[in-house]
């Protein structure tokens, strides 16, 4: 917002259609300007998409690596459905781009298509309606079987899996499920059984599909997961084509391991006319139909742009898929501890005498226990900015970080003082070195550093700060007041940490102007001081 309290003005593309409603949300945007062009190819969007600020595309639309080195604007993609294998995240998120989707917006017409596959694999009724399309009263050849007392087996149990799960339970039908991230808890509540995969597909007379795509999960029905199945199992598919191996699908439903499959969704899209899978009479397929019901377009386009609206605007980041908050309004509840966690960041990356190759993080107190991701985020943040000539923000932080090989951690058992709320993060760094450093707020809005390794502190991070390791003699503070003093640099104030009287020392030394190098020299030649080191917050 501006010092006029208007927001800024964005431009967005939309590559595919919208429901009426949500172009109605964008012509009543004053900050909004849009265009809306179809048929784009990843080449022709890469030339379009300059100057661009928002971006909404459906599963046609490639948003590739190039597309965004072209995105000179972009700052949020919003993908009008629940899948993201059309845009490279990763490449998304190194760029500092927020990428959302709609997951609740199509959750019942998937459902409901899964459904629709499975009886119609059941009861053979496309091909019975084509049978008797072509003049055949042919009773015989179409009998089915039914759901009634058997067994369903879905890999995925999210909010589409949880719906089409409840639907089978219907039927009359046991449902077995396999998800790594579903809690024992939850699966009693969804009167679910959760069992390991080779269970799952020894056990299931169905499967279904409902998983994300991602590198644990292509694949995932194999020809080795194929032979692990019933003899005759059915499968149904509306997630991605890539969760299955089509060359072991086929083969299996040749040799009649697999007795049917309905498909919706394929590795390839458009599907081939020449495609195998339409010359097997055994298998059901639909044109990647299962969100398209007039109540599910209307809801994904609305959702997406009223989405797309507010995080442009920085009110909302609901369904953000790269980002450590999606609640704007506990963003800025949270703002003072990420400012905390950043300069506890960058201090860190400061002060490290190499490369740093390890972080561990560790989040103590009721007010910041459940935010150890934001947190660790906003760390990282400040630990890449002093050495980044790219802006680094919550989004690439992470991204960043990885591909410079620096391992994170969340840790527990830190040596740490008593503090309601307190953050630690530790540091490796090239060589065997670490630090550790402890800071919290006082009044829930005063920064202060209160531990570097083994010393206790009280030091306000902010500005100029000279960090001296050094002896605890007398005239150590005289001394460097006096060469200070003489160049007119003036000391804010000096918190000290020490062993023991007479031991070693660690000196915070906040001063009201940048100290050149040559004055840090002139002090190092004092015998008291072992290093000396300037951080800048």
């Amino acid at each position: 917002m501006d010092q006029n309290g208007n927001h800024p003005h964005f431009k967005m593309l939309i590559t595919d259609d919208v429901s009426d409603e949500g172009l109605a949300l964008l012509e009543k945007a004053d900050d909004i300007e849009f265009d809306l062009v179809k048929g784009l190819t990843p080449e022709t969007l890469a030339e379009r998409i300059p100057g661009y600020d928002g971006l909404i595309v459906r599963s046609s639309v490639k948003v590739t690596k190039e597309v965004l080195e072209a995105a000179d604007a972009l700052k949020v993609i919003g993908r009008a459905g629940v899948g993201i294998d059309n845009i490279d995240i990763d490449a998304a998120s190194l760029r500092g781009i927020v990428v959302m989707n709609t997951p609740g917006a199509n959750t019942i017409a998937t459902a409901e298509h899964t459904i629709a596959l499975l009886l119609s694999l059941c009861r053979l009724a496309p091909q019975a309606y084509m049978s008797l399309k072509q003049g055949r009263w042919d009773r015989k050849s179409f009998t089915g079987v039914q759901l009634y007392r058997k067994t369903m087996g879905i890999i995925g149990m999210g909010r589409i899996g949880m719906r089409v799960a409840a639907r089978c339970q219907a039927f009359g039908m046991d449902v077995l499920t396999y998800d790594p991230y579903l809690s024992d808890e939850a699966a009693q509540e969804l009167r679910v059984k959760c069992v390991p995969l080779a269970d799952l597909l020894a056990g299931a007379d169905f499967i279904a599909l409902h998983a994300a795509l991602t590198p644990n999960t292509e694949h995932i029905i194999n020809a080795a997961a194929i032979a692990q199945m019933k003899e005759g199992v059915r499968i149904v598919n509306t997630a991605r084509g890539g969760l299955i191996d089509q060359d072991a699908l086929l083969e299996g439903l040749k040799s009649g391991k697999i007795a049917g499959a309905a498909l919706d969704v394929f590795i390839e899209e458009p599907l081939p006319a020449d495609s195998p899978l339409l010359e097997m009479d055994n298998v059901i397929v639909t044109p990647h139909l299962a969100a398209s019901t007039v109540e599910a377009q209307a809801d994904v386009g609305t959702q997406i742009v009223a989405q797309l609206i507010d995080a442009l605007r920085g009110v909302d980041f609901r369904n953000a898929l790269n980002m450590p908050f999606s609640d704007a309004a506990l963003l800025r509840s949270m703002q003072p501890y990420l400012a905390l966690a950043e300069n506890l960041g960058s201090i860190q990356a400061q002060l490290a005498e190499d490369t740093i190759e390890r972080i561990e993080v560790e989040i103590k107190g009721a007010e910041i226990s459940d935010h150890i991701k934001p947190i660790t985020v906003a760390i990282l943040k400040g630990l890449l900015e002093p050495h980044m000539e790219r802006a680094v923000n919550y989004i690439n932080a992470p991204y960043l970080v990885e591909r410079r090989g620096i391992k994170v951690s969340q840790t527990r058992g830190l040596p740490t003082p008593d503090y309601p709320n307190l953050i630690s993060c530790r540091v490796e760094w090239k060589g065997g070195g670490s630090r550790t450093i402890s800071a919290t707020l006082f009044n829930h809005d005063e920064p202060r550093l209160v531990q570097f390794d083994g010393y206790r502190l009280d030091v306000r991070p902010e500005g100029i700060i000279l960090v001296f390791h050094s002896y605890d003699r007398p005239g150590f503070i005289g001394r460097v007041g006096t060469v200070l003093g003489e160049l007119g640099i003036n000391i804010a104030t000096w918190r000290t940490g020490r062993t023991a009287p007479g031991g070693m020392a660690v000196s915070f030394v906040s001063v009201d102007k940048d100290v050149p190098d040559y004055v840090l020299n002139l002090l190092q030649e004092f015998e008291l001081i072992m290093r000396i080191q300037k951080v800048k917050l």
